[in-house]
């Protein structure tokens, strides 16, 4: 009986590393850059320091084409300055898919961004906005995670930057990823994980009981 515990404790412990030994963290980082409109909750464009809401604009240039509606709908938007050895999959010059959001207040945007087979789950986030002259600046940062086919989800941070010249209601913004390496552990290891630490107890328990 002892040899069995000891077997399936082996197992669990053994399937656990496996499963997190099978992807890797996804690394590296980049720029992703677009139009946007700031708009408030009923789905006017507004002046950056009344905004609560994002609305992305469907080319990255030309004519700001938006979606009606406060934090609903999506826009388009290219990489830049993607570090060389990144893991996640993509290049300069890609373009990808973002969705519009509200950011006060703010909910968690499941597949706020995709690029290939690379998401990025925003789940928190913090704003500021100020003026220097006639230009206004958003300042928005935060947290989510990134998600690859073949690689472990990501702890991620980001920065979004948008401007705009104090005249046009349209402005551009700088969207800057980083990956902080830091795997999300995934539902099946965590519970082989903690099988195994179980059956451990349960070993120790009998042994001290023999004795």
């Amino acid at each position: 009986m002892r040899q069995l515990k000891s077997l399936l404790l082996g197992t669990a412990l053994a399937v656990a590393t496996s499963v997190s030994a099978m992807a890797a963290p996804i690394t590296g980082s980049f720029d992703i850059t677009g139009l946007f409109q700031a708009e408030n909750s009923a789905g006017v464009n507004v002046p950056f320091n009344q905004a609560t809401a994002i609305d992305f604009c469907a080319a990255i240039t030309g004519e700001c084409v938006t979606d009606p509606g406060a934090g609903t709908g999506t826009g388009a938007f290219q990489v830049n300055n993607a570090s060389a050895d990144n893991t996640f999959g993509i290049t300069d010059g890609q373009m990808g898919v973002v969705k519009d959001f509200v950011f006060s207040p703010f909910t968690t945007v499941a597949d706020f961004f995709k690029i290939g087979d690379l998401s990025f789950n925003l789940t928190q986030i913090e704003n500021s906005s100020f003026s220097t002259g006639s230009f206004q600046f958003l300042i928005l940062t935060g947290t989510g995670v990134f998600s690859r086919d073949g690689y472990d989800d990501t702890a991620g941070t980001f920065s979004f930057t948008g401007q705009t010249n104090g005249v046009d209601t349209t402005g551009t913004f700088t969207f800057s990823g980083a990956s902080a390496a830091v795997p999300v552990p995934e539902p099946a290891s965590l519970a082989l994980f903690s099988a195994g630490l179980l059956g451990l107890g349960l070993a120790r328990r009998n042994r001290r009981k023999a004795v």
